[in-house]
């Protein structure tokens, strides 16, 4: 009885930090309207507290697990926040896959205070985030097939961040950001990658949707444009590779379609 009593002890303790987390988001909010210069810094503030309270969910959903409850709506209010973070970064830098590098010149100027190192610090807050959500969730949970979505959305954000007049131009390696950017950069290129892979396996073991696979080639003509700007030949051959076995899925599924409706009309 006693675990029990600190396990509800605990919840409630933790339902008053995302309360009061709720706050600092509302004064977030008001001050973005108040301090127009400022917003995107307010904005990435409400990010952060976004992730916060995804944990602490997360956190209420274990503890009272292990009292013996499940109750999965914590989990579900994790996947929200997280969900909202990218609303916030659709603000913030877009999430928009297929335009060019530098499309978003204006906002990533509005960022310039958010060095390297913190952009590279959410993605990696972020990644965890989402990996300790799935792993809650476990494998046989009816959101399974959502998280290719939470991947694609994180890789984006990732690319999006990154100025790529820095990596052209800054070389030198005894500059302040130098690795950060660098890490940054590599990281976001895997979750491209890993991205687009997580579609072609949402192809193939659930939707044998087409926009599956063609979303899987939209990430990989991100990470190709990236990988043409910073001179990573490897990746680029992967990238075609990648592109080419995709399209041909998809004409493949076409003509099945087609003589299917050939056969129907029969």
């Amino acid at each position: 009885m006693a675990s029990s009593a600190t396990s509800n002890y605990s919840v409630e303790a933790k339902k008053k930090d995302i309360a009061e987390i709720e706050k600092e988001i509302s004064f977030y909010k008001k001050a973005m309207n108040e301090k127009k210069k400022l917003a995107p810094f307010y904005r990435m503030g409400i990010v952060v507290k976004k992730i916060t309270q995804a944990h602490i969910y997360m956190d209420i959903f274990t503890a009272q697990k292990e009292a013996g409850t499940h109750n999965s709506s914590y989990m579900d209010e994790a996947k929200k926040r997280l969900s909202q973070v990218f609303a916030e970064m659709d603000k913030l830098v877009t999430m928009k896959i297929d335009e060019p590098l530098d499309f978003n010149r204006e906002m990533l100027d509005a960022l310039l205070p958010f060095n390297p190192k913190l952009k590279l610090n959410y993605y990696k807050h972020m990644q965890k985030a989402i990996e300790r959500m799935i792993l809650q969730y476990g494998e046989n949970t009816k959101w399974k097939w959502s998280f290719p979505d939470f991947w694609s959305k994180l890789a984006v954000s990732g690319k999006n961040l990154i100025d790529f007049r820095e990596i052209e131009s800054i070389r030198d390696p005894r500059e302040e950001f130098y690795y950060d950017r660098h890490e940054l950069l590599n990281i976001v290129k895997e979750g491209l990658f890993d991205a687009s892979g997580h579609y072609r396996n949402k192809y193939e073991l659930s939707t044998k949707s087409k926009n599956d696979l063609v979303h899987a080639i939209r990430l990989l003509e991100s990470l190709k444009r990236i990988a043409l700007l910073t001179g990573d030949p490897e990746t680029i051959k992967k990238c075609k590779t990648g592109i080419d076995t995709y399209k041909s899925r998809i004409e493949t599924t076409d003509e099945d379609e087609d003589k299917a409706k050939k056969v129907k009309k029969k």
